[in-house]
């Protein structure tokens, strides 16, 4: 079953006027955006080609920019946060005109991806206070679609328009305890736990 993660970066930059050796303080939290790259499709000697990663960034100066990363096309993924930074900031000038294989930059909006995954997708979005992750994940064996897909805030969360749009479009919340996780953390352990379900797909 194919992996998607739909990452909401609220105030990740939109163009490449940040500082890869400080991207927490340069870039509205860029650095986020790349542990959950590396979180989404990086293995201890390859990467996932099961997996496709969404961020959706709505910072300025000119939201909202999608960056896709499919582990299928990937022929190289960057394996450290610096390097991840530096391929984004490239990405993200507005003269580069090609970019690395499996990586994309969309101009499309939060709603609308979510909608375009929602026909191809079992949706989901990661909330503390929602269903139980573990009994959700293993009803999952006999999905009908071919792909799941989770949809998570950055630092700042979800405001109450996003909570009141997913339940408006029916996308339930998956809890993965009590605590509050890094967006990073919370990647890696539902790719574990559905590493448990179904046998993972590496390059």
């Amino acid at each position: 079953m194919k992996r998607v993660f739909i990452l909401k970066a609220s105030n990740a930059h939109t163009d490449n006027k940040f500082t890869v050796k400080d991207l927490p303080g340069t870039s509205g939290r860029m650095d986020l955006v790349c542990r959950c790259i590396l979180s989404a499709l990086l293995l201890s000697n390859t990467h996932r080609v099961d997996t496709v990663f969404y961020a959706v960034l709505e910072g300025p100066p000119r939201p909202p920019l999608i960056i896709e990363l499919d582990g299928e096309k990937i022929e190289e993924l960057p394996r450290e946060e610096l390097q991840v930074g530096l391929v984004l900031k490239e990405m993200l000038d507005p003269k580069i005109e090609s970019f690395p294989s499996g990586f994309r930059l969309v101009k499309r909006g939060f709603r609308e991806l979510v909608e375009e995954q929602a026909k191809k997708s079992k949706i989901y979005y990661l909330y503390q206070s929602g269903n139980d992750v573990n009994k959700t994940l293993n009803e999952l064996k006999n999905a009908e679609k071919p792909q799941i897909a989770f949809i998570l805030g950055d630092h700042i969360g979800f405001n109450q328009n996003d909570i009141e749009y997913l339940k408006e479009k029916g996308i339930k919340p998956l809890s993965l305890g009590l605590k509050e996780y890094l967006g990073s953390h919370c990647i890696f352990l539902v790719h574990e736990k559905l590493d448990r379900i179904f046998e993972p797909k590496i390059a």
